[in-house]
């Protein structure tokens, strides 16, 4: 999108965009060549041809100083109760519409879009967010490609510091929209060094290191469970380390570690061919660690961070991990498999241990882990778990509310401390039997953190979805980015 922000109101083209409140006497006086606006979104609204339901979008044309001017509107609801989350929505229903109507030029009246309930730079940061995550496409495989949109937009204000706010809205939206690119795509491409290398490449020339294990290194130093998960395929895995130092050397780092299963045919405790769809999507919680993180760099937050990504295909060959077997992890700790395609447990034990050799102040991951979190929670909904009082709980979910991304609190108690231990032959197990299967998982993740603070993330069911929305289209949905970057900018 290429903006031009001016105070002046004569029209440069033949498009106006303006929002609609419930109560048209709630918008500041706004006008376009001396006339007004208010006038004549009021006279649109009397005769029902315009709406102020929140998100809906409507087109007429009107006659203005001779010239027959389009004029684009979409619904504000009560701007007294008008939220953040409510703007996703406004702008992202905006920039879908003018996609579709293949609008390629505008003025937005970017003063109709104000409320007193927001400030005026979250409306601005919300713009320049869905300008670029709501009309989203991934076309990369396709020969009937779309040609790409280009929209050049006026944004006519009396406000003269919305471009930074605009600008950091379009960073968290490409950040985003590079998680969405890493999870759509197919397998036989993104494999663990494939990946890999897609980090090196993007993170080249940043602020942003990047560090590869190699199948071979991480065999050889000790990381057990991600190489019994990864060595039934012919694609040995990765861990791939991310390194951002926005603070001081001497500031303890947060660790955001991310599930990378690139592909999960659940080993030989096999998938079922209905279930085995879509399995490409068990990397979502690494894309996103790696969203957050290069959102952090784009925005150049003053906050140290590391990420740990444990990349692997979960395969089947005469190599494969089998149920029974025991393996020893990075901690020097057996673990008993008892499912194989409890695989995700068993990278992302590796993963926690070795983010907590940075002695970070924190750490926090991220997975498409369980079904049973979506059987409790539904599929809009992650799960999280805290293994102590120390863990920022309170305030992510704080952040959470504010991006409308629903995070819920799950326990862990004694009977997954004890039950991960359940096994006759080794000092842990990867699975149970019992119900509770998403707390078990969490509790056999968290006993890697120690005494650390730490959150568990199960994103199984918001991870991806099955329609579009406001948000972008089908598919990978770079679920908690938002929050947690918005949490991240508060420390």
């Amino acid at each position: 999108m290429q903006l031009n922000i001016k105070e002046n109101d004569q029209l440069e083209n033949q498009v106006i965009i303006a929002g609609v409140p419930e109560h048209l006497n709630q918008l500041v006086s706004v006008t376009v060549n001396n006339e007004s606006v208010n006038e004549i979104l009021e006279e649109l609204k009397k005769h029902k041809i315009i709406s102020s339901n929140l998100g809906k979008m409507t087109s007429t044309y009107y006659p203005l100083k001779g010239q027959s001017i389009r004029v684009i509107t979409v619904g504000l609801g009560n701007l007294k109760s008008l939220k953040v989350s409510d703007l996703l929505v406004v702008f992202g229903n905006l920039f879908q519409f003018l996609k579709k109507e293949r609008i390629h030029e505008g003025t937005l009246l970017f003063d109709t879009m104000l409320s007193q309930a927001i400030a005026t730079s979250n409306t601005a940061e919300m713009l320049g967010r869905q300008s670029v995550q709501s009309i989203y496409q991934f076309d990369s495989y396709k020969n009937n490609k779309a040609a790409p949109y280009q929209l050049n937009l006026t944004i006519q204000t009396t406000h003269d510091a919305i471009d930074d706010d605009i600008k950091q809205g379009e960073s968290i939206g490409a950040s985003i929209n590079l998680a969405k690119d890493f999870s759509y795509m197919p397998p036989n491409i993104l494999t663990p060094s494939y990946y890999a290398e897609c980090m090196i490449n993007h993170f080249k020339d940043t602020q942003v290191r990047v560090d590869v294990k190699d199948g071979e290194t991480l065999q050889n130093e000790g990381f057990g469970l991600i190489h019994a998960v990864g060595k039934g395929s012919i694609h040995s895995p990765r861990l791939i380390t991310l390194s951002y130092q926005g603070a001081s050397e001497d500031e303890a780092p947060i660790a955001l570690v991310g599930k990378g299963v690139t592909y999960d045919s659940g080993g030989y405790s096999i998938k079922s061919k209905v279930g085995m769809q879509k399995m490409k999507y068990d990397m979502c919680g690494s894309a996103n660690v790696v969203a957050m993180i290069d959102a952090a760099q784009r925005l150049e937050l003053k906050v140290n961070i590391i990420g740990v990504i444990a990349a692997a295909e979960n395969m089947i060959n005469d190599a494969a991990m089998k149920p029974d077997d025991v393996f020893t992890a990075l901690s020097g700790e057996t673990v008993e498999v008892l499912n194989s395609d409890a695989e995700g447990r068993l990278v992302l034990g590796d993963a926690v241990f070795y983010a907590n050799q940075f002695q970070p102040s924190m750490i926090l991951d991220f997975a498409t882990l369980t079904g049973a979190a979506v059987a409790a929670l539904g599929e809009d909904k992650a799960a999280v778990f805290k293994n102590n009082q120390q863990a920022p709980l309170d305030a992510i979910l704080s952040s959470a509310q504010l991006m409308n991304e629903y995070v819920f609190e799950l326990p862990m108690t004694d009977t997954e401390e004890q039950l991960i231990r359940k096994s006759d032959v080794a000092d842990l197990v990867n699975h149970t039997n019992g119900h509770g299967k998403a707390l078990f998982a969490a509790t056999f993740i968290s006993h890697f953190a120690g005494a650390t603070p730490h959150l568990h993330f199960d994103i199984a069911g918001p991870a991806t979805i099955n329609k579009a929305t406001h948000l972008g289209p089908k598919g990978p949905t770079g679920y908690l980015i938002a929050t947690i970057v918005d949490w991240l900018r508060k420390q």
